[in-house]
C-alpha cells in the first residue's frame, strides 16, 4: 500500500455577510466542523452566482 487517505468532505452553503468570509470559515471549522487536536483541515471557497 502506497497511500491511503480517509476523512469527510463537506459543503457549506453560506450567505454573504459583512464579515471576512475567510474568519469565517475558519472559526467554524476551529470551533466546530474539525477536531482539531488530532484532525487537520482545509477549505476552498467558490462564489455561487444566482441566475
Amino acid at each position: 500500500v502506497q497511500d491511503v487517505r480517509i476523512g469527510k468532505f463537506m459543503e457549506l452553503v453560506i450567505e454573504k455577510s459583512e464579515r471576512d468570509i475567510d474568519v469565517l470559515v475558519r472559526e467554524m471549522c476551529e470551533k466546530l466542523l474539525a477536531n482539531t487536536v488530532i484532525e487537520d483541515y482545509r477549505y476552498e471557497i467558490e462564489e455561487v452566482v444566482v441566475q
